[in-house]
């Protein structure tokens, strides 16, 4: 259920399964474009670790496009609107860079 930046996109969790606990340095992130909220790490300005519940990859308008265009959402690799969402968060403070 992350991604990670350069790597493949969310991934849904299997049944029965629940999303992981928040972990040290994650914050809740809302897309300004849709209102998804996903779990974002910032680890350094290049390493961003997100990560996407199955309510948030539901309502990501940019892979509800892109699934109905015929794409599979485990090969999408990230929302634009989402990583534009979670850098404004690291700029404005939200969003603190935490080295692991």
């Amino acid at each position: 259920m992350f991604e990670h930046t350069g790597m493949a996109g969310p991934l849904l969790p299997l049944e029965g399964q629940q999303s992981a606990p928040r972990g040290p340095g994650e914050t809740e992130v809302c897309c300004f474009s849709c209102g998804a909220v996903v779990l974002a790490a910032k680890f350094s300005i290049q390493h961003t670790s997100v990560q996407w519940d199955a309510a948030a990859v539901r309502q990501c308008a940019e892979f509800g496009r892109r699934v109905a265009a015929g794409e599979q959402t485990p090969l999408i690799e990230r929302c634009e609107a989402m990583r534009a969402s979670i850098e404004a968060a690291a700029l404005n403070g939200r969003l603190p860079v935490a080295p692991p």
